[in-house]
């Protein structure tokens, strides 16, 4: 038997999996809300500065970002150039967020990382039915999470399992999620194409009896490519797959033409206009190793979160990293509303070469 047998049955193999992961994540049992009407919605928002900057849904970002699992737990960095990751949001209203992501890699094809998310809203004046002061309260939503990927190259499956709570005065809320991915990184090109089933699970408990719990769940597919002898990564993902349904909200206050016989007429949403809004497209323009520049654009939130009259950049994002020998600073914005965006401050470092220097000058 010729021993390039064994290469190609081995890679027969990998496609057999990816398919059976597609399939898998293809029919998996689909439910999902839109609009506000979902528990632990804060898990939609960007959890790192990169996929922030670059439109704020991406799987296909650079793998060597520690807290790109969060978006892809499918997505892992072998060089250890980074092992820890601080990430802070400030946001509106008094609003604040914050993550914190650790890996710890088992092997050269095994990785596990672990993830903490708090949104704290602040504190609120309570009143009971008459007006009569109850006293303050405060309210937040939070997310531990621990994330392995098994690399068997150049495919990679990886998950996150979750456990999410949510408090309101004396009120809570708790859930297991779980993310399923799948990516492939081409062993010579800078091109990548994933796939991510996110925030599939059950209610420990919710607010109340009468409360129901509606999973934030996401379907995802992402794709980059960046061109030979160009300093550029493009990516396009698509989310909100799933349900196949129009996810466009239509406003019951905004007014539409009158016509001749006086007949509002309410304007319609184009095909191209409902498409796109499950789009992203991201940028990052790779100047070194050490420096690049991320823009991004979301249609979705262009679409929805704009003021008519005054689009001005809505739906846009950019950001930048900087790296200074094993600490990597990072910044991005997302412009969400003519009102303002969201900022955020991220520190990336190598725990393992700090160690190395300390343990060097003690002895």
């Amino acid at each position: 038997m010729p021993f390039t047998f064994f290469p190609k049955l081995l890679f027969d193999m990998k496609i057999k999996k990816l398919a059976f992961l597609v399939l898998l994540l293809w029919y998996f049992p689909i439910y999902a809300q839109l609009g506000g009407k979902q528990n632990f919605s804060f898990l939609h928002l960007a959890p790192n500065a990169r996929i922030l900057g670059v439109g704020g849904v991406n799987l296909t970002a650079d793998a060597k970002d520690l807290g790109m699992f969060w978006a892809n737990p499918a997505l892992i960095d072998t060089t250890h150039q980074a092992n820890l990751q601080l990430n802070f949001f400030t946001l509106n209203a008094g609003s604040s967020y914050s993550t914190l992501a650790f890996q710890k890699n088992i092997s050269t094809t095994r990785f596990l990382r672990f993830g903490m998310q708090y949104l704290g809203y602040g504190n609120f004046d309570g009143f009971d039915l008459t007006g009569s002061s109850t006293g303050s309260f405060s309210a937040g939503d939070y997310a531990l999470t621990v994330s392995y990927a098994h690399r068997i190259a150049p495919f990679t499956l990886g998950t996150n399992l979750k456990l999410v709570g949510s408090s309101i005065a004396n009120f809570s809320s708790f859930g297991v999620l779980i993310d399923i991915a799948g990516a492939f990184i081409h062993p010579k090109k800078d091109m990548k194409f994933a796939i991510a089933i996110k925030n599939v699970g059950f209610a420990i408990s919710n607010y109340t009896d009468l409360s129901q719990f509606a999973m934030p769940f996401d379907a995802q597919i992402g794709f980059s490519y960046r061109p030979e002898q160009m300093p550029m990564r493009f990516s396009l993902t698509a989310h909100q797959l799933f349900p196949v349904a129009d996810i466009v909200y239509n406003d019951p206050n905004k007014k539409g033409l009158i016509d001749a016989l006086g007949n509002e007429i309410k304007p319609n949403v184009s095909l191209f206009d409902k498409i796109s809004r499950r789009a992203v497209i991201g940028t990052e323009l790779l100047f070194s190793q050490n420096f690049n520049i991320r823009l991004g654009y979301n249609f979705l939130r262009r679409s929805e979160l704009s003021v008519e009259m005054r689009r001005a950049l809505v739906g846009l994002s950019f950001g930048f990293m900087l790296r200074i020998k094993q600490i990597e600073i990072a910044y991005s914005r997302s412009i969400q509303h003519l009102s303002g965006g969201i900022n955020c401050f991220a520190v990336s470092l190598n725990t393992q070469s700090l160690k190395g220097k300390n343990k060097k000058i003690v002895g």
